[in-house]
């Protein structure tokens, strides 16, 4: 894998080592050389100056930077090439009135300036143009700084020139308004040289004369062009390009005018994504883009995040992951550098996927890193100090009230009360919780505050011919709770080369080291957090720990059960070239490998627990230390040819794409096991026994091969149709399943460039509707499910034990695709001079042929395999907003905001199902035809019985039910309750999702804000969550005086009962409205001043504070509980919020 890689680097160095030895060697020799020649008549003893500054470059492995213009057209002597560098430039320069200033390698020659008697200036002698030879010219097509980058030659005849020194300008930008506008580019046309507008819109620079051109350019606003003249000092407006024909949006295997696009894509930009301060870049697209969920389940430090990313919904009942494309190639996004990330495109309809064919179904989310632009060397830093702490912290119920409950649950199941008053009284009044602890302080011993951080430095620059950048980070999250924690170091080179006019090229690294670990169960750490640890002391002061009953403390789960410790190496290569063949045909090739290593050491440890007070009673041991080891590699290629044609004829505007590409990946993993290590500091897989060891290890791969092409017409720019086609071919099937076409079509019109339009251009700037229809795929199968395969397995033989194998699946040569046809149907618009933006789509999609496993008759005496049977479809609308206005008085601010509503449903079963899942104690979901996909499912409740009359009439759940217990529905009226009485109680995904984001800005500071929700979703509350106390569980607040009694019988709890779960079966009574509205974000940031940033030689400068989920309206906000987690027992690493100082500097 590493052959390409390492051919373009020697291929690179050699070339470089070449030319310089050849510049040394041949300007050492240089004089030698000429003297031989001055023996034998040459024709070129004289050559042009330009020609001799080219020769110059190449001898001397510099680069010489001029003005075309101002290097006369005279003659000098070869033998003028002779000498040192210095001495050479002396010789071809000073004779013309020239000089030259030295910067690093670079020389850039000037005029002279020469003092003269009044205003009187004297030029240079010059032979006429038609008294030199015949030779080649540099191009001065731009009036621009001329970098030679290959041969140099030198002058000879004396003479003076005298011109004037670069001309410094100043100014300020601003727009019409009058509202100054920071970060404008401004370009002398023609070269490189530039900057751009500080946070009060000046600006200072340099010109060599005053037939300059200055280029102010600024997204969003019509670029614009200003001849210096006489003028030292410039005020320049802007003016909004309203219909912003010029910005363009990332799609697949290209990009297209945002004008003409005609298929739903949602575009974030960099900007958007750095704001909040995360660890997982799933998180960062969270309310920003209609139609994109994301369901941010929190998570411990590392790569593996519960944050999920979903666009239009539920597509499959197996993985609804998006594609993620990064510059080209499917790459893991969760774990990317934010800061290398230039925008983002969702493609979320049929028309814009179906390039992607049968990976496409659950949407693609294309990613752009940044690149260098040509220019100065621009360094960045970002980074940020982050305190976190979790905002799921439950109140365990204060210590009366709970031993009170308890009574009363003990009473209510038959039995005597389980404390006297005068116990209550005794562990009430003690001072000394070491001998009386509290029933449950976990949320307050286990969980506190943890520090991240995060440190982004790039590099980025270049010229015409060659452009860098060079990005690192260090990334650093502590956990809440002890031994949660990773760090992730990581560097991304991208780099481009000019090899000239018609051929360019890339080559782009990114290498990324996370390195994670956690309790060797962090499921044990958080569910005993909430089951069987009541009345444990988590530490004593001597070290010991404090055990239950049930022998569980989470804080000894934590730090001394043993650790799980991961790293992941992760490397990208890519390699492209791009060939003009002719004017607007062009062809480009990439190449690109994946390297993701893993190494896993699941390390449990041995270890004693003593009494504290009599520490000869052993109060937990386990005796045994294990160790898992596993190791993972998986190398992935890929290659894509594309092929692309556009042009324009008159009103008709043609672009056409073909393309080819092939994936084949690898996988191989290896596993050891061993037990009884010498102690818990040797951990090595080679140190364990030798007894009930244990090894494993699987190897697999799979490829894709495509071929695919894109048509795009566009009449007068307002008449747009697209079609797109792929011919996907997996070896995930057999047959003639191997290949499948996935088509789509899209039209768009632009009424807004419609004569009868005119009328309303000045409010309505912009006005598009949009069409699509399409097929999409999904190859998310099992490998080689379509393959007859063994089992190893044992039998006896002749009364020993053997080896053997047996199948035990039946295999299905018929699988095939799952496709998702969607349509969409869109409105794009653009008022009031592009201050408010607005985008609406309609969709529905059908998902065909989803796996199932259907039954098949016993007599065949194996497992059901997958079958293409089901259907689910989705069905909604997105509305995107944005408003933004700035003021005279210098306040400006920007409002967006973004609606999606999802409708999804189980369409067909194949006469199969419905498939349940979970207890009845626990969340129940169902797949079921015409209901969403793993819905709620549970019984319906009305209130609570009241009397025994009332319990006679009406059926139970169990028998003996007595007042205080809950009244389950007999909804099918069959005089009994039992799980016919099961019905849709509630959804797991939401139907509504919606985001605002405000920014105000007001001179040198900004205040934004990011909000985000979800409504008509449903929470289930299991475990000791639900039970009341009624088993030695976590026992919330919310119960206190809350619960059923003779004397409370409007209670809104039930009665408790102890060891008796009849209360807390799966209903709607244990569902909680999951809905939610949550701040985000919130940053107050403030720009340094010019002055200071003068003084610290800075571009410009940021300090910001920001806090992340501050504040959270939603009904869970009483349980203490966070509202986009899942449903269950909240055994979970808790969400967190984040405080936050930071700072990003431009260089």
């Amino acid at each position: 894998m590493y052959k390409p890689l390492l051919l373009s680097f020697l291929v690179c160095g050699i070339t470089g080592f070449v030319q310089k030895a050849n510049a040394q060697v041949f300007a050492a020799n240089y004089t030698t050389i000429s003297q031989q020649n001055k023996t034998q008549p040459d024709r070129k003893a004289s050559i042009p100056l330009k020609e001799a500054l080219r020769d110059a470059e190449t001898r001397f492995g510099i680069h010489l930077v001029y003005k075309t213009d101002e290097i006369p057209n005279r003659l000098i002597a070869a033998d003028a090439l002779s000498g040192k560098l210095e001495q050479v430039l002396e010789n071809l320069l000073n004779p013309a009135g020239l000089t030259y200033k030295k910067v690093r390698n670079t020389y850039i020659i000037k005029t002279q300036k020469v003092k003269t008697s009044g205003k009187e200036i004297l030029t240079p002698s010059e032979p006429s143009p038609e008294a030199l030879p015949s030779t080649r010219t540099i191009s001065n097509d731009f009036s621009s700084l001329r970098t030679v980058p290959s041969q140099l030659q030198f002058p000879t005849s004396a003479t003076r020139a005298v011109v004037l020194e670069d001309i410094k300008i100043a100014g300020k930008v601003a727009e019409e308004n009058g509202q100054v506008l920071p970060g404008v580019s401004i370009l002398l046309k023609g070269t490189n040289r530039g900057t751009t507008t500080d946070v009060n819109g000046g600006f200072q620079l340099a010109v060599p004369d005053e037939k300059a051109v200055l280029v102010f350019s600024y997204v969003g606003y019509l670029p614009q062009e200003v001849v210096v003249g006489g003028r030292t000092a410039l005020t320049i407006t802007l003016v909004a390009d309203t219909k912003a024909l010029g910005e363009v949006v990332v799609v697949g295997y290209g990009v297209q005018k945002k004008t003409s696009l005609t298929s739903a894509v949602a575009e974030v930009k960099s900007e958007q994504l750095t704001r909040r301060p995360v660890s997982n870049a799933n998180q960062a697209l969270q309310g920003i883009a209609p139609g994109v969920t994301i369901l941010d389940r929190g998570g411990s430090p590392g790569p593996n995040s519960r944050a999920t990313v979903r666009v239009r919904g539920i597509t499959t009942l197996s993985s609804n992951d998006p594609l993620f494309i990064v510059d080209g190639v499917e790459q893991p996004f969760n774990t990317i550098n934010l800061d290398d990330i230039e925008s983002i495109s969702v493609l979320k309809d049929a028309s814009s996927t179906a390039i992607y064919g049968s990976r496409a179904a659950n949407g693609v989310v294309l990613v752009t890193t940044k690149r260098a632009k040509s220019g100065k060397a621009v360094v960045d830093y970002s980074g940020f100090y982050a305190v976190q702490n979790a905002i799921n912290k439950p109140e365990m119920m204060d210590l009366e009230p709970y031993m009170r409950l308890q009574n009363v649950a003990y009473i209510n199941s038959g039995a005597a009360a389980k404390f006297s008053e005068a116990q209550i009284s005794e562990y009430v009044n003690a001072t000394d919780r070491l001998k009386f602890p509290l029933p449950n302080t976990w949320f307050k011993t286990v969980l506190r505050a943890a520090p991240q951080f995060s440190q982004n430095v790039s590099v980025s620059g270049g010229n015409e011919f060659f452009r860098g950048r060079v990005g690192v980070r260090y990334q650093k999250q502590g956990g809440i709770a002890p031994n949660f924690d990773s760090d992730v170091k990581e560097i991304r080179a991208n780099t481009d080369f000019k090899v000239s006019n018609r051929l360019s090229a890339s080559v782009d690294i990114n290498y990324r080291n996370n390195n994670w670990q956690t309790p060797i169960s962090e499921f044990n750490v958080f569910n005993t957090m909430f089951h069987g640890s009541l009345w444990a002391v988590p530490k004593y002061p001597d070290g010991t720990y404090g055990v239950s009953a049930q022998g569980n403390n989470p804080l000894m789960y934590a730090e001394i059960a043993g650790l799980s410790r991961n790293i992941q190496d992760y490397l990208f290569g890519s390699g492209k070239v791009e060939w003009e063949i002719i004017p607007n045909l062009k062809f480009s090739s990439q190449y690109a490998i994946r390297y993701t290593a893993e190494q896993n050491k699941n390390y449990t440890n041995a270890y004693t627990v003593l009494d504290y007070y009599n520490p000869s009673l052993v109060r937990k041991t386990i005796p045994r230390s294990s160790l898992t080891e596993i190791r993972s590699v998986t190398r992935e290629t890929t290659l894509n040819n594309l092929l692309g044609y556009s042009n324009t004829f008159g009103q008709h505007e043609v672009k056409a794409l073909v393309g080819y590409s092939e994936i084949q990946n690898k996988y191989n993993t290896i596993n050891a096991y061993r037990e009884d290590f010498y102690n818990n500091d040797v951990q090595s897989i080679g140190a364990g026994s030798d007894n009930n060891k244990n090894s494993g290890g699987v190897d697999s791969q799979w490829g894709l091969r495509s071929f695919f092409g894109r048509v795009n017409y566009a009449l007068a720019d307002k008449y747009l149709f697209e079609a797109n086609a792929r011919y996907d071919g997996s070896s995930r099937f057999t047959g003639d399943k191997v290949y499948s076409f996935f088509p789509s079509f899209s039209a768009g019109w632009r009424l807004s460039e419609e004569k009868f339009f005119e009328p309303l251009r000045a409010v309505v700037g912009e006005l598009k509707v949009r069409g699509s229809w399409g097929r999409t795929g999904n190859q998310a199968v099992g490998l080689y499910s379509y393959f007859q395969t063994l089992n190893s397995s044992t039998y006896t033989f002749g009364g020993s034990v053997v080896q053997g194998y047996v199948q035990s699946n039946l295999a299905n040569p018929n699988l095939t695709w799952e496709t998702t046809a969607q349509t969409d149907i869109g409105l794009d618009a653009q008022l009031w001079n592009n201050r408010l933006s607005f985008t609406f789509d309609y969709y529905d999609k059908l998902t065909d042929g989803i796996l199932l496993n259907l039954p098949i008759p016993t007599t065949v005496g194996l497992n059901a395999p997958p079958q293409n049977a089901g259907k689910v479809g989705n069905k909604g609308i997105e509305l995107g907003l944005t408003y933004r206005n700035k003021t005279k008085s210098g306040f400006s601010y920007e409002i967006g905001g973004n609606f999606a509503q999802n409708n999804n449903k189980v369409i067909d079963l194949a006469k199969t199902g419905p498939y349940i899942s979970g207890t009845d104690i626990d969340p129940r979901y169902i797949i079921k035809e015409g209901l969403p996909y793993n819905a709620h499912w549970g019984y319906k409740t009305d209130g609570l019985f009241q009397t025994a009359d009332e319990i006679k009439a009406y059926p139970t759940l169990v028998p003996n039910m007595k007042p205080g217990d809950v009244k389950y529905v007999d909804l099918n009226n069959d005089g009994k309750i039992n799980s016919d009485d099961m019905t849709f109680i509630g959804l797991t995904f939401p139907r509504y999702t919606f985001g605002l984001n405000t920014n105000f800005s007001y001179k040198n500071f900004t205040l934004f804000t990011q909000w985000q929700g979800a409504a008509d979703v449903d929470t289930r509350l299991s475990g000791a969550l639900a039970e009341m106390g009624n088993y030695e569980g976590f026992t919330h607040k919310i119960y206190t005086d809350n619960y059923w009694t003779p004397e409370r019988p409007n209670a809104r709890f039930p009665r408790p009962v102890k060891l008796d779960l009849r209360n807390v079966s799966t209903s709607d009574r244990m569902i909680i409205d999951g809905s939610y509205f949550r701040m985000k974000t919130i940053q107050l940031s403030y720009s340094l001043p010019k002055g200071l940033l003068e003084r610290i030689k800075a571009g410009r400068a940021t300090v910001y504070v920001s806090g992340t989920n501050l504040l959270t309206f939603s009904k869970l906000n009483e349980w203490n509980l966070d509202p986009e987690a899942e449903s269950g027992r909240a055994t979970y690493y808790p969400q967190t919020s984040l405080t936050t100082v930071g700072l990003n500097v431009q260089f």
